[in-house]
């Protein structure tokens, strides 16, 4: 059996096609959807580059953390990303970035896992 690609990996495919770009935005959109955040009108048809999008997790998880560390590991138990990860990046002083980086990791990995059990 092939063996799967690490979320790094995912990554890079996923932003190979704008459709793919689409799908982990539309992803973030669902995920983040449940706990009332949103994102611009078009991101969920328009393609936002790598840097785009990650900046708008970034803005997204400050105000998260604004109402408290418990909203965001809601948020990231249902993005299914790690109470490891989370702790080893708490004590770091660019833990947004990491955390938003890690977040679309994530998010990217999940559309390339729904699209190879999918075919």
């Amino acid at each position: 059996m092939e063996e799967l690609p690490n979320h790094t990996e995912a990554l890079q495919f996923v932003f190979s096609t704008e459709e793919f770009v689409v799908k982990t935005q539309c992803q973030l959109v669902k995920d983040f959807g449940q706990y009332h955040i949103t994102f611009p009108h078009n991101f969920s048809t328009q393609a936002f580059s790598k840097a785009e999008i990650t900046s708008l997790i970034e803005k997204n998880i400050a105000a998260i953390l604004e109402e408290g560390e418990t909203r965001l590991l809601q948020l990231l138990y249902t993005i299914d990303l790690s109470e490891k990860i989370f702790l080893a990046l708490t004590l770091s002083p660019d833990f947004i970035q990491l955390i938003s980086a890690k977040i679309l990791e994530r998010e990217a990995y999940k559309v390339y896992l729904k699209k190879l059990f999918s075919a």
